[in-house]
């Protein structure tokens, strides 16, 4: 390559190096004592909101012990965040799924590779799915709902090359497929174009055809950097990308839906969850290391705000209106305060 390209490229390459920098500078910080927020527990993990009732489930897993098997449901008033009920559970959950017009709350079961069945209008559990196995011994991670297609996915985590992809059919409250050697870790459902997409501890974009629950392809994101793993995708299927959140490397990944084509970096620290916000054009993304919450423009792809937190983010909810979003904020493992839920007014940004 002649050098003057190659002096070019370089230049080009710094100043935009420049503009990322000075655009993340420019972002607006804002720390978590200006929303409301509520202490609930050890343990807290992923949130639903249930408009029926107002009100916000959050999932607790308070040990990991073996000898402490049980686990809670927090009911929270989505107004004020009291408590209205703690509900026992027979196993520890981490992931939830909520079918409103189903009345039904899924809770995936972390240690026991299980998906309990919970009635929301008892807050009693009804049924629970046993997934794992002596042949699969994975743990679940992720639950995500197809309302169109009575499908829930759940991902099962496991040693690399042994994680599995279960599928409850759930109308007929039943396992009915298990897909092995993916490795998935997070999913999104884009119902409209009956796709699934699930990204995986492999740095790895699979799309699977939403009527079928079968794999139509599978791409590496970024076959350059070996340390990706992948956590979570936020969709904007208008425009045709994705948005994921790795949790072993720095940079929300861009990338384009149909192709797997890597599109943009926007610099971030590592990340946990990521969350499209349609009606505002803005992604909301968790970094549990950098204790903080990135506000991103989805057009832009620049941070437009962050939200410091004393503890780490993890999990997000959005509400209907587009104007509130709820995370769950983990403690340390040697803290002795209580995990808390975080609200954030979005009008304030």
């Amino acid at each position: 390559m002649p050098i003057n390209i190659l002096q070019n490229k370089t230049l080009c390459a710094l100043a935009l190096s420049l503009l990322f920098n000075a655009t993340s500078l420019s972002a607006q910080d804002f720390t978590e004592e200006r929303f409301p927020s509520q202490s609930l527990g050890p343990g807290v993990y992923e949130l639903a909101f249930d408009a029926g009732q107002n009100a916000l489930y959050a999932a607790s897993a308070p040990s990991f012990d073996k000898d402490k098997t049980a686990g809670n449901v927090f009911l929270l008033a989505a107004d004020s965040l009291d408590i209205k009920e703690q509900i026992a559970t027979q196993r520890r959950p981490f992931s939830v799924a909520l079918d409103e017009s189903g009345h039904l709350l899924y809770l995936g079961n972390a240690l026991d590779g299980s998906v309990t069945l919970m009635d929301t209008r008892t807050n009693k559990e009804v049924k629970t799915i046993q997934l794992a196995d002596a042949t699969t011994r994975a743990h679940v991670r992720e639950a995500v709902l197809d309302k169109k297609h009575h499908r829930l996915y759940v991902s099962g985590i496991a040693g690399e090359g042994e994680g599995v992809l279960w599928v409850i059919d759930t109308q007929k409250q039943q396992h009915v497929l298990t897909l092995t050697k993916m490795d998935p870790v997070g999913f999104a459902v884009d119902e409209a174009s009956d796709k699934v997409y699930a990204v995986t501890g492999k740095g790895e974009l699979i799309t699977l055809d939403g009527k079928t629950s079968q794999e139509r392809s599978r791409v590496k994101v970024d076959p350059g950097e070996p340390q990706h793993y992948f956590l979570n995708i936020a969709l904007n299927p208008a425009k045709n990308v994705g948005f994921i959140a790795d949790t072993n490397t720095a940079d929300v990944l861009v990338v384009q839906l149909d192709s797997g084509k890597l599109i943009h970096r926007i610099p971030t620290p590592n990340a946990i969850a990521a969350l499209y916000n349609l009606a505002r054009n803005e992604v909301y993304v968790t970094h549990r290391n950098a204790r903080q919450i990135s506000v991103i423009d989805a057009s832009t792809y620049r941070v437009k705000h962050r939200v410091k937190t004393t503890a780490m983010p993890n999990s997000m909810v959005l509400l209907p209106d587009s104007k509130t979003l709820y995370v769950s904020v983990k403690q340390d493992e040697k803290a002795t305060q209580a995990d808390y839920v975080l609200k954030l007014d979005l009008t304030h940004f």
